[in-house]
């Protein structure tokens, strides 16, 4: 049993770090930039509701702008609906040129 034991620590100590090392050299998406800016104005439009879910819906490039679609879940007092929020960019500067949003109900 005592021989078991020590089996199971030296597991430990060699397996947590190279699971810890994964997590942390994991890269960010691309489109996390822009996630965090799509969070931020639709908590502004909506700061009573709260965000539940984020999906990245997508990312189209045409001509020199790039649009990033995400749609984020709220939760609020009185309701619960989703908002689709579009992120337009020119695609060199990473500038922002236009950020609309519409609610759903899907």
């Amino acid at each position: 049993m005592n021989r078991m034991y020590r089996i199971f620590i030296i597991a430990g100590i060699i397996i947590i770090p190279l699971l810890i090392g994964t997590w942390v050299n994991a890269e960010e998406p691309e489109y996390a930039e822009w996630g965090q800016v799509a969070m931020k104005e639709v908590k502004a439009k909506y700061p009573q509701e709260k965000i539940v879910d984020y999906l990245h819906v997508g990312r189209q490039t045409e001509g020199e702008e790039t649009v990033e679609t995400f749609k984020l879940w709220l939760v609020g007092k009185e309701k619960e609906f989703g908002v689709i929020i579009d992120i337009y960019f020119k695609t060199e500067t990473k500038d922002i040129v236009d950020i609309r949003m519409r609610e759903t109900k899907k």
